[in-house]
């Protein structure tokens, strides 16, 4: 995976981390490969068995890598303000082990960095930076008081012919050939290597809409027009001085956004990290393919997974 010359986010050395962790990943699998002994009689069911298996095990241990990039490399993130979308991709590999083929894809949404889903609810002016084809899914939707949030309660749109989706796609990327697990610790650089793909318009609910921020925009990842929405929610000025910030690849200081009087009430809470980020995890072992959609909120330090949902679109 080489380096986007785009890309202003490129963490120095996070790759010795990272590829300790998705090396114990592998010998996991290894592991596991290794008891595989399928009956010839029944040796496709079998096969098939066994990988679902070996994606549900590769899923629980990749676990590991997400929790370590939350919480060595999440707080860095400092995004182009003209992106699209706030999108990371943590990492994309493939091995073989013992013929069956491998491939492991986690791309990151940073949750504060799109449109509060209550706030687009709500008729706020946060909607301006939306679609209509989201605006028009957002009105559709019917959340029960008390009822989690979450994108599986959105269905399929369409309008003008064009399908929008509810889960967004990973970038378009080759994968890396991981190297033995053994040579993990000597790796200079490695999984280090994060590249923003070229920016396309965004067709899913997910990479626009968050359902755990807690109404909170992170400056440093939100596209432009969340941003100036955000800030005129919060009643602070200050445009000028997060795109400079961010087209020179450093963290927005809140200290130095203007303050507008106002009487009105807050619904924005402006922060320059997230504790809040979704990731995408597609899985495959040989012709078998699982995909997962995970939110990971903060609670002072400690990080956990706080939803699940199998992605079927």
């Amino acid at each position: 995976m080489s380096l986007n010359s785009s890309s202003i986010y490129a963490p120095s050395r996070r790759g010795a981390a990272l590829l300790v962790v998705l090396a114990a990943l592998i010998l996991v699998m290894t592991s596991s490969v290794s008891l595989v002994n399928i009956a010839s009689t029944n040796k496709i069911h079998r096969q098939l068995d066994q990988s679902a298996k070996q994606a549900d095990d590769l899923l629980t241990a990749s676990n590991d890598a997400i929790l370590s990039w939350l919480s060595n490399e999440a707080d860095q993130v400092v995004l182009p303000p003209d992106l699209l979308e706030p999108r990371v991709d943590v990492l994309h590999d493939a091995w073989t082990i013992n013929d069956t083929n491998y491939e492991l894809r986690i791309t990151a949404w940073d949750q504060c960095g799109m449109v509060p889903i209550e706030l687009a609810q709500a008729g706020s002016p946060m909607r301006l930076a939306l679609s209509r084809n989201v605006i028009a899914a957002i009105d559709k939707l019917k959340i029960k008081r008390n009822q989690q949030r979450g994108l599986d309660q959105f269905t399929f749109e369409y309008s003008g012919g064009e399908k929008l989706r509810v889960y967004p796609l990973p970038s378009k990327s080759q994968p890396l050939g991981f190297i033995d697990p053994l040579d993990a610790s000597d790796a200079e650089g490695g999984l280090s290597q994060l590249r923003y793909q070229d920016q396309y318009i965004p067709t899913a609910i997910g990479s626009v809409i968050a359902t755990h921020s807690n109404n909170t925009i992170n400056l440093n990842t939100a596209p432009l027009k969340v941003i100036e929405q955000a800030l005129r929610s919060a009643g602070r000025g200050g445009l000028e001085v997060v795109l400079a910030a961010r087209n020179e690849g450093r963290a927005a200081n809140l200290g130095e956004l203007q303050v507008n009087q106002s009487s009105k009430p807050r619904t924005i809470r402006l922060a320059n990290s997230s504790n809040a980020w979704s990731f995408r995890i597609d899985i495959r072992v040989d012709s078998l393919n699982r995909s997962w959609w995970a939110i990971y909120t903060k609670t002072k330090s400690t990080w956990e997974c706080v939803q699940r949902l199998a992605i079927t679109e």
